[in-house]
């Protein structure tokens, strides 16, 4: 919940509902602890962590899945999801 006060400025500084909650998310509280920030030398790391898995996503895609065998707490193999053709 926000105050109509909040509403406005989010709409003056094109700041929207997703930006807030990443920085309710991963933000740091100042030093008094009445704000949480989340400054631009915070955002960079969270970017290639970002990029990373956008990579990682698009190689799994490219293979078309994968699939990993579970019995309880052991992972026994892992496969791409394709279909092996057979002469």
């Amino acid at each position: 919940m926000h105050t109509r006060h909040m509403e406005d400025r989010m709409r003056q500084r094109g700041i929207s509902e997703e930006m807030v909650g990443t920085i309710l998310e991963v933000g740091e509280w100042n030093t008094r602890g009445d704000r949480l920030e989340l400054p631009k030398r915070a955002i960079e790391p969270l970017l290639r962590q970002k990029r990373d898995e956008l990579k990682m996503l698009e190689r799994l895609a490219r293979r078309g899945g994968a699939s990993v065998v579970v019995d309880g707490d052991t992972l026994i193999t892992v496969y791409p999801n394709t279909k092996r053709v057979r002469s």
